[in-house]
Order: C-alpha cells, then sequence, then structure tokens
C-alpha cells in the first residue's frame, strides 16, 4: 500500500485550469520508497504498447533525480504508407494522412499549453522516435537502400497517463492528463471524474505485489549476425577515405548492423543493458506496429543528446574524441591527457561543434548561438569523451520540432556536410539503418523537447 502525501488537483482547480488550457494534468503523489523505477514500470505497464521507461545515469554513475513511466497511451501518431496515420483512438480534430512531420506539427499546436508550475520535467507529451530514415522528408537523398526492417520512420505515443519517479523525495507523482479537444468548458466535470478513475487505477496497481525477477550475470559469446565482413567494412572505409580525400566531404559515418535472435522479455534486455552500461538517456518504448504486424519493443542506452529544448533555448551537445575509461585513477587522467592532446581528436570535435552552431543558427535568433563549456571532458561507465555545449534562443516562430528537424539526424553518426556525407552513406549501405542514427524522446505539451541519439 502507498501512502498519499498530497491530494492532487481539486476539482476546483480543474475546472480553473480548463478554462485556460487545452490539456490539464491531474495529478496525485503517493510516498513509494520501496519502489524501483524497473519495479514501478512492470506494475503500470509491464510492456503493455503505448508504454514506456526513461531514466538518466549522470556520468555513467550516480542516477538522476527522475524516472519517468508511461502508463497509457490511448493514441500514436505515426508513418503508413509515406502517410500520417493515427493508432487507435484518433484524437479530435487531429490531422490524418499527407506528411507525418505537418501533422505532428499541427497536433503540438492543438494541444500547446502553457507551462505549470510544480510538476515534474515530463508531465504528458508525444513520447517516441524519428527513425533515421525520417531525413529523407527533410533532405533530398537518392533512394538506394533496401527497407528490410519496416519500422515506421516516426512512431510518437500521446502519452496521457505517466508515472514520475522522484528518487531525490521517494516519491511517485502519478499524472492522468485531460485532454481538452474542442477548447471548451462542456463535460469538464466527466473529464476530471475520468482522469481521477485513471489516478485511482494506477494507484491501485503500485499497491500489487510482483513475483520475484532475480536474474543473473551471464557472458556467453553471443551468436549474432552482421551485414558484411571485416573485408567488407574495410573496402566501405578505404572508398569512404578516397572520397574525401577527393573533397567530397570532411567526415563520414558508415555503420554496420548486428542481429541474433532471442526469446528474452525487453525487460529483462533493459535491465542488464542498465545495470552494465548506465546512461544519460536510457529508454525502454513497447509501441505498436503501423504497418498491422506485432507490437514491438525498443531497448536502448545512449550518451548523447540530440538536442533539448526549455524555455525557448535549444541546446545541443556535440560529442566527438573518446577513451577507454582506465582501470584506476591514474591511469584515468592519463588517458584523458592523451585525448586532450589528440590533433585529429580535437579536429573532429571542432568540426561537430561548428555543425552544431550551423544547425541551431538556422533556427534561432542571430547572435544568440553560443558556444560554452568547449571540448571538457566527461566521463561514462566505460568510456570518455570530449564535449561541448551550443546553445541559442530560438527564433520569433520557432517551435522545438524545428530544433529537433534542424539538427537531425546527428553529425556524429552521418557526417560533415551532412547532406553529402549522408548521400554517400546511401551508396555504401545497402539496407536502410532504421532507429539507428534517429533519435528518441520527447515534445511536451509546453513547448520543450528532450531527444537523445539513437
Amino acid at each position: 500500500m502507498h501512502a498519499h502525501l498530497a491530494s492532487g488537483t481539486s476539482r476546483e482547480e480543474f475546472r480553473h485550469l480548463a478554462a485556460e488550457h487545452r490539456v490539464v494534468p491531474v495529478t496525485r503523489k503517493v510516498l513509494a520508497d520501496s519502489e524501483t523505477p524497473l519495479s514501478a514500470y512492470r506494475k503500470l505497464a509491464d510492456n503493455r504498447p503505448g508504454t514506456f521507461l526513461l531514466e538518466s545515469a549522470e556520468n555513467g554513475r550516480s542516477w538522476s533525480r527522475w524516472s519517468f513511466i508511461g502508463a497509457g497511451a490511448p493514441s500514436a501518431l505515426t508513418v503508413r504508407d509515406g502517410e500520417a496515420v493515427w493508432l487507435g483512438a484518433v484524437p479530435q480534430d487531429a490531422p490524418t494522412g499527407g506528411d507525418p512531420l505537418r501533422a505532428l506539427r499541427a497536433t503540438l499546436e492543438l494541444l500547446a499549453t502553457a507551462a505549470m508550475p510544480g510538476l515534474p520535467p515530463l508531465s504528458g507529451g508525444m513520447v517516441g522516435f524519428f527513425a533515421y530514415d525520417l531525413v529523407r522528408r527533410l533532405e533530398r537523398l537518392p533512394e538506394l537502400a533496401v527497407d528490410d526492417l519496416r519500422l515506421p520512420d516516426m512512431l510518437l505515443l500521446l502519452a496521457t497517463d505517466l508515472a514520475a519517479v522522484d528518487h531525490h523525495e521517494g516519491t511517485i507523482t502519478l499524472i492522468a492528463n485531460a485532454v481538452n479537444w474542442n477548447g471548451t468548458d462542456e463535460r469538464v466535470d466527466e473529464a476530471y471524474d475520468d482522469a481521477v478513475a485513471r489516478l485511482d487505477v494506477m494507484t491501485k496497481a503500485l499497491g500489487q505485489p510482483l513475483p520475484s525477477t532475480v536474474a543473473t550475470f551471464a557472458r556467453p559469446q553471443p551468436k549474432h549476425r552482421s551485414q558484411r565482413t571485416v573485408e567488407e567494412y574495410g573496402k566501405i572505409v578505404d572508398y569512404l577515405v578516397e572520397q574525401i580525400a577527393a573533397g567530397e566531404a570532411f567526415q563520414v559515418v558508415p555503420s554496420q548492423r548486428f542481429e541474433m535472435d532471442t526469446d528474452v522479455d525487453p525487460i529483462d534486455v533493459y535491465r542488464m543493458l542498465r545495470a552494465t552500461n548506465p546512461s544519460p538517456y536510457m529508454y525502454l518504448m513497447h509501441v505498436p506496429n503501423s504497418a498491422g504486424a506485432t507490437d514491438f519493443s525498443i531497448v536502448g542506452s545512449s550518451p548523447e543528446a540530440l538536442v533539448t529544448v526549455a524555455d525557448g533555448w535549444a541546446t545541443t551537445h556535440p560529442i566527438a574524441g573518446t577513451r577507454w575509461r582506465g582501470d584506476t585513477d591514474e591511469e584515468d587522467q592519463l588517458l584523458e591527457k592523451e585525448l586532450l592532446a589528440d590533433d585529429k581528436e580535437r579536429a573532429e570535435h571542432l568540426m561537430l561543434v561548428d555543425l552544431g552552431r550551423n544547425d541551431l543558427g538556422r533556427v534561432c535568433t542571430p547572435g544568440t548561438v553560443r558556444v560554452d563549456d568547449y571540448s571538457h571532458i566527461e566521463r561514462y561507465s566505460h568510456v570518455m569523451h570530449l564535449v561541448s555545449t551550443v546553445t541559442g534562443m530560438l527564433g520569433e516562430g520557432r517551435t522545438a520540432l524545428d530544433a529537433v528537424t534542424a539538427c537531425f539526424p546527428a553529425g556524429t553518426l552521418s557526417g560533415a556536410p551532412k547532406v553529402r556525407a549522408m548521400e554517400l552513406i546511401e551508396e555504401v549501405e545497402k539496407t536502410r539503418r532504421g532507429l539507428y542514427g534517429g533519435v528518441v524522446g520527447y515534445l511536451d505539451f509546453a513547448g520543450n523537447a528532450d531527444f537523445a541519439i539513437a
């Protein structure tokens, strides 16, 4: 049983907010110091389609304050046969058909709601992914690679029911968003009662016991398949080096896909990844398939944000330059000095910082784009990187989605100049990348965003 620490949103508060806001979060805070994010996820979501778990570990060691659980999404915006389509309940007045990015932009405008004080950083929004190949809607690229995975180029859940785990307080804030689709105060009490009923369901679920899920670490040699042999991959690298020498690009980042069959539960894959490679961006999502096939899960751990947007400021963190972590503090310090003195790594880092400045400069007010903390060391669980921070204030009429598309895809997984690098990638990679090189994250109803490179 979980004790209620706060009564949450009252009916009168809800009526007042519903008169001014399109989306109104109804909240309830419970004491949950005996829960972990994983146990709460299993109780509230348990791999149901339309659910997710988002977490963060700072510098690969200590866990950040918040973990977010998506406990329910009535709808998802995705792509089918090149057109925007809603899965589940189609939201009232939400656009369907046509360019999926336009449909997403129109949906965010429809649901735009001023930020409310006292809420966790994520209290509702569009949560999901952009696959690498969504870039074809932003840039003209040759159509050479085979789409063998058949993943949608975009899938975003309309996340209305969430749980925000506060590791500092030992509490969970349950959130049930009521969406005022027609912008009137009709049926306001009915909407409030429905949101409270959803909070009751989540509260009851948190109070249920779970069976033990003790797992052991095993490191067998995985039986994986690669797209190409080492020799074949080496030939691709040689070809791209020739193209760079000929002046076609400064940098190109090829990829290699590895696959293996498994019947392991996605949450157990996430648990192992969480234990062995804690990172600033960790995600587990179970999403419906837009092609009508089986649902699928996404599990990942990423050190790098593509872009974040908060209060009208966009930030990107170029990462380039890497060394492994030392076995001792002394070795770690020596490797740091070696990385900072490496001309090749520093040149690559500068190139990607310039690319980040250029990307943000497309959507930010002139004169506001700046570089902070240039080329400093950040340590993660297994490696250290050179990292810089590039920020800028979004220009008049620009949105968080504009910032995401301006920076998409990341130069660290494509190259520079970005378009020419992607053209060369299309020449040498015979299958589409799918989620790799895309992003996972969210756009909230208040105009903020946070996306990690996948």
